[in-house]
């Protein structure tokens, strides 16, 4: 197995302006995340986390999001709030078998997130 790492921090405050370009919202968020972001409370935090953890999980699989589609590295939530990561489309296709575990952080108008894991040989 190889190891995955990743990690991204971005100033909330970019995203405040961010969400409200819909050609942005659709090429980078899937429609889970758009709802998540819109009912958490504090938006552009949430976006920027949301963001944060995407980046991070492209990075990790060593690509950046150069040649991945934003909105096929999807966050999603347990039951208990825990983030997950799950791949879509050609970024499942290319990373069969991936294993990807993230935690997201937010605080004094940054936000942060690490992406762990590891790609079957």
């Amino acid at each position: 197995m190889r190891p995955l790492a990743g990690v991204d921090l971005e100033e909330t405050a970019r995203f405040e302006q961010l969400l409200h370009n819909e050609h942005f919202c659709r090429r980078v968020y899937t429609g889970d995340e758009l709802d998540h972001i819109r009912t958490s409370g504090h938006s552009a935090a949430c976006a920027a986390g949301i963001f944060c953890a995407k980046e991070a999980a492209a990075k990790a699989l060593g690509r950046g999001l150069f040649g991945l589609l934003p909105r096929e590295l999807e966050v999603t939530w347990d039951g208990r709030g825990a983030p997950a990561m799950t791949l879509h489309g050609s970024a499942a296709d290319q990373y069969p078998g991936a294993v990807l575990v993230l935690s997201i952080t937010h605080k004094g108008g940054l936000a942060a997130a690490i992406c762990t894991g590891f790609l079957p040989e």
